[in-house]
């Protein structure tokens, strides 16, 4: 099961720090940092305030430190606050992973949708919980497990604390656009030199998602 979770949280752990970006806590803000820290979260803060739902189309690339060529994913990700998620690889191996409320299905090209509830899975329901705390959960949290700081001019640099996290996750750089302040890449450093990074392509805050979204694996767009 351990080896399980493990699979999981690699093909999520991209997930996790792009909700960071919806959803930064006033916490943060209020925080032992530079004034000019401060002041990017707050802006961070005040921008993601408004957001109740976010779509977009992304590339991910995985650089393996033992191969010169990346391995390339293209897909598309659907948020609705607080507890409705829909994370889709489109290629090269097509799967989804929907999260909605206690419910939730997982899918592949492979095989046939695989429907289950968060109160009997163990696995997945450690993963959504992680999700929910970024989501809208107990932001409080937060200021205890990274360490954060701001690079360039719309960069944040965060660093784990927590020596389990530290285990998958070396570092993350989230690069916002400097006007909007929304996500335009997420830089995933990982021990042993391997690198993910994802770009979203087109996003579309607070615009409409289909309710289908949240309960079918089949193509809805």
């Amino acid at each position: 099961m351990a080896k399980e979770y493990t699979k999981v949280f690699n093909c999520l752990v991209t997930l996790f720090f792009l909700v960071t970006i919806l959803s930064f806590s006033q916490s943060f803000a209020k925080a032992d940092v530079s004034s000019e820290l401060q002041l990017f979260l707050q802006n961070i803060q005040k921008a993601s305030d408004e957001v109740s739902s976010f779509s977009s189309d992304f590339t991910q690339e995985k650089h393996l430190a033992m191969f010169t060529i990346p391995v390339k994913f293209e897909g598309k990700l659907a948020i609705i606050r607080p507890d409705k998620l829909r994370w889709e690889f489109l290629s090269p191996l097509p799967s989804v992973l929907i999260l909605n409320g206690d419910k939730g299905v997982r899918c592949s090209d492979k095989s046939s949708a695989e429907h289950f509830q968060l109160s009997t899975d163990p696995i997945m329901k450690m993963v959504a919980e992680q999700l929910w705390l970024w989501l809208g959960g107990d932001y409080s949290k937060l200021n205890t497990l990274y360490d954060l700081e701001k690079r360039e001019e719309a960069t944040l640099f965060i660093l784990p604390k927590d020596k389990g996290t530290a285990e998958f996750i070396e570092s993350v750089s989230i690069i916002f656009n400097s006007t909007s302040l929304q996500p335009e890449q997420v830089q995933i450093a990982e021990p042993g030199d391997d690198l993910t990074v994802i770009r979203f392509i087109n996003p579309v805050i607070n615009g409409p998602l289909p309710e289908a979204l949240f309960s079918a694996c089949s193509d809805v767009r």
